[in-house]
């Protein structure tokens, strides 16, 4: 299912265009907001899954007095608004949560606690209405001697054909593929080194596979990938530097979990488990030390990178077999210290968070920060003159190629001079201009859910 199409196909007309706009900024200046406090860390601070209404979930921990005393849920609308927060849980001291959407729409976040009944276990609340209340929490372990010590783990939760399949690292990773005493438990062969951490899950769309991503510190210290449900797979170290936390993501149509890095600290590139890699490209002024993947529409994938006190951080999308990456954007992070980068692009623009210590020249404090960032196309434009018999020139013959990262950009609109013409299926517009109209032409490419494109000719 196309998430995006979907969505915009039950929207009214005059809707559409709103939802399209950027929340926050435009080409090259789009500025976080601050969301929310939660537990600045490299691991999975927040919980977040995208439901078929287009609406963004997130599931939190709240604190008091320096210790954490439930869950907070907040929503963010297909348009980017952001919604008020929701107590989901008070009164438990929980670890950092996991959040999924199961069929029929019920959203369900799992948490480790020792419950203020003195009993620990994996827990989960359940909601049916969007967010909008929670129910009381649930013992969802299996009672596997495995989760022993998983009241302490810090969540992270995915589907695969409908059923939860949690990873809980304590050192191994333990996994549960479904909920209660009847769920499979095991221990994923965490590269056999015991010492998992900072850990993130994404699904192969094409298989169903769930693959882990973690940090080591072991006897081959880095950042691993491997396949842990239904089978368990062979751990790979991803190549480059050791970037603290590693985020993955898989497409959502197609083969594929992607987790980007570097070998140098400024170029970035973008490896498949199991596959090959592909050059994503550079920021001069932007050192990637976090760096993160996001599920795109039609198989793309997001790319987004940035470190400790850089004014800004990069993003940049790819064509739909992500063998091509669009233009490099900057996002206005100002950050301070950058503990964790993440987002979701399944509508097209990216909704982009930022776990940060924001820079001082900001004044905020530090929390969760947010923004969306539209993708942006590409174009040429070849001219060729029409000359009359005496040689003068009467039209200049414009034809324009818009592409998104390669692939042809059809319906975007280009206007010069006041003509107008739209992309075909080749991502091919055509436009006559008078033979007056000498001189240095400004040609705009408009699509909805893009960056305005202009691009400067002299005819």
């Amino acid at each position: 299912m196309n998430l995006r199409r979907t969505i915009l196909a039950s929207i009214p007309a005059g809707l559409v265009a709103m939802l399209l706009t950027p929340a926050v900024g435009l080409a090259g200046t789009v500025t976080l907001q601050r969301l929310e406090t939660i537990n600045g860390s490299p691991s999975q601070a927040v919980g977040m899954v995208r439901t078929t209404d287009g609406v963004l979930h997130l599931m939190y921990q709240t604190s008091s007095g320096g210790s954490y005393n439930g869950l907070a849920a907040i929503s963010i609308s297909a348009a980017g608004t952001v919604g008020s927060p929701v107590q989901a849980l008070s009164g438990w001291n929980t670890t950092q949560p996991a959040l999924v959407a199961l069929p029929g729409g019920t959203l369900e976040a799992f948490f480790g606690s020792i419950s203020p009944g003195n009993q620990s276990s994996v827990w989960g609340v359940t909601s049916s209405d969007g967010g909008a209340t929670w129910s009381a929490p649930a013992d969802v372990s299996s009672g596997s001697s495995d989760e022993v010590f998983d009241y302490a783990s810090d969540l992270t939760a995915a589907t695969s054909g409908g059923t939860p399949v949690l990873s809980m690292p304590h050192g191994d990773i333990v996994m549960q593929v479904g909920l209660g005493p009847g769920a499979s438990t095991y221990v994923l062969n965490s590269a056999s080194d015991g010492d998992a951490f900072d850990l993130d899950q994404a699904v192969d769309a094409a298989t169903g596979e769930v693959v882990d991503a973690w940090n080591s510190i072991a006897s081959s210290p880095g950042n691993y990938l491997q396949g842990a449900a239904p089978t368990v797979g062979t751990p790979e170290l991803v190549p480059g530097q050791v970037h603290d936390p590693p985020v993955i993501a898989g497409r959502d149509t197609g083969p594929g979990v992607f987790i980007p890095y570097t070998t140098d600290g400024t170029h970035v590139r973008l490896p498949t488990y199991g596959a090959g890699n592909v050059p994503v490209g550079a920021v001069g002024s932007i050192t990637a030390t976090s760096l993160a993947a996001a599920t795109g529409p039609d198989g793309r994938i997001w790319v987004i990178w940035g470190k400790d006190g850089a004014a800004d951080s990069a993003a940049t999308r790819s064509n739909k077999a992500v063998t091509r990456l669009e233009p490099i954007q900057l996002v206005d992070a100002n950050t301070f210290s950058l503990w964790r980068i993440f987002g979701d692009g399944r509508l097209g623009p990216l909704d982009l968070f930022a776990d940060e210590v924001p820079n001082t020249k900001t004044l905020q404090p530090p929390g969760l920060y947010y923004g969306r960032v539209l993708p942006e196309l590409s174009a040429s434009i070849s001219v060729k003159k029409v000359k009359s018999k005496s040689g003068a020139v009467t039209a200049f013959r414009l034809t324009v190629k818009v592409n998104d990262a390669g692939d042809p950009a059809g319906g975007a609109t280009a206007t010069a001079k006041g003509h107008h013409a739209k992309t075909n299926g080749a991502g091919v517009a055509k436009l006559t201009l008078p033979g007056s109209a000498k001189g240095p032409v400004t040609v705009t490419i408009t699509d909805p859910g893009y960056q305005l494109l202009t691009k400067k000719i002299s005819l």
